[in-house]
């Protein structure tokens, strides 16, 4: 019997064009990984290291102690609070995140249209993004603009004395209660206009994303789906949708982590107020990983909902 001899393949055609793309792409988040295994890794463990230890402030620094649990539980069940202030910063959080989802997938949707000017429609809808950075957000968070913003008299348009107000915030409110007859979702709908300008400003990035993926969807489907005969709204739920829906779920993971990050968070603030001091310093280590932990586990349970409604293409 004659013997088949098998070649070995070369090892530059064993390198497929998958595993070059792998590579480039670890090799375009070489930097973050770098950043974060030299400069965050070494704060996350030094921050763990704290809340497990009691911190005497001396001469020659920090001088810390093991403490065990103490720091946690006074977190959780001692005088400060925490906790409360979690869930109404959570209560406030679970409303506007599907509100700036819908918002950003609407715009998304419209500014995907060919129209004249799309271009700064687009660049103007991003610019709030822009614009909530930095200095100007320190400026929104400074207590004279918030006062203004927040005040009794933010959505009453006329005269000064407010007695022949064209528009008036308490007359729009009734006929919102009046109009849903329900005032759980009257509530819901004045905290969404309430919180308008917020909204705009957290959802450029997922605006981005979407419009992202609405662009990679293929002309010839909606071509054939007009031959077809089908309405907008098929299109919408039978194309458009169905593509898209993975992104929902990429958005809706990062909305929660930016909404539960943000610096005028209440809990973000509880615990960044006793982070100045180093007599709480420990303390605030483990609200922190408690916070942190709160954070993991709302982000597990949005993926569970979500990604049982995510079509994926194959």
């Amino acid at each position: 019997m004659s013997k088949v001899t098998i070649e070995k393949m070369p090892k530059r055609q064993r390198f497929s064009l998958e595993r070059k793309q792998n590579l480039y792409g670890y090799i375009f988040v070489l930097p973050i990984i770098i950043g974060f295994a030299c400069i965050y890794l070494p704060a996350v463990i030094q921050s763990l290291k704290y809340s497990f230890s009691s911190i005497e402030v001396t001469s020659e620094g920090f001088k810390t102690t093991f403490a065990g649990w103490q720091n946690y539980y006074e977190a959780l069940f001692g005088g400060e609070n925490f906790l409360r202030t979690v869930i109404e910063s959570t209560s406030g959080i679970i409303i506007q995140i599907p509100i700036i989802l819908i918002f950003a997938f609407f715009m998304a949707n419209i500014l995907n249209q060919n129209f004249l000017g799309k271009t700064a429609a687009r660049v103007i809808f991003f610019v709030p993004v822009i614009i909530s950075t930095g200095i100007i957000a320190e400026v929104e968070n400074m207590s004279s603009m918030m006062d203004v913003y927040q005040s009794a008299e933010k959505m009453e348009i006329g005269s000064a004395s407010g007695a022949s107000n064209i528009f008036n915030y308490a007359s729009f409110a009734n006929l919102i209660l009046q109009t849903l007859n329900n005032a759980d979702l009257a509530n819901i709908v004045l905290t969404a206009i309430e919180s308008l300008y917020s909204i705009i400003t957290s959802s450029g990035v997922q605006m981005l994303v979407f419009l992202s993926g609405l662009q990679g969807i293929s002309t010839s489907m909606y071509e054939a789906a007009q031959v077809e005969g089908a309405t907008g709204w098929e299109v919408f739920w039978k194309i458009s949708f169905p593509y898209v829906s993975p992104l929902i779920l990429v958005n809706a993971i990062y909305t929660v982590i930016d909404q539960f990050l943000k610096a005028d968070n209440l809990a973000v603030k509880f615990i960044a107020q006793r982070l100045a001091s180093p007599s709480t310093y420990a303390v605030a280590s483990s609200l922190s990983w408690v916070y942190t932990a709160v954070v993991l586990v709302f982000v597990g349970v949005v993926f569970l909902i979500i990604n049982r409604m995510v079509i994926y293409q194959d």
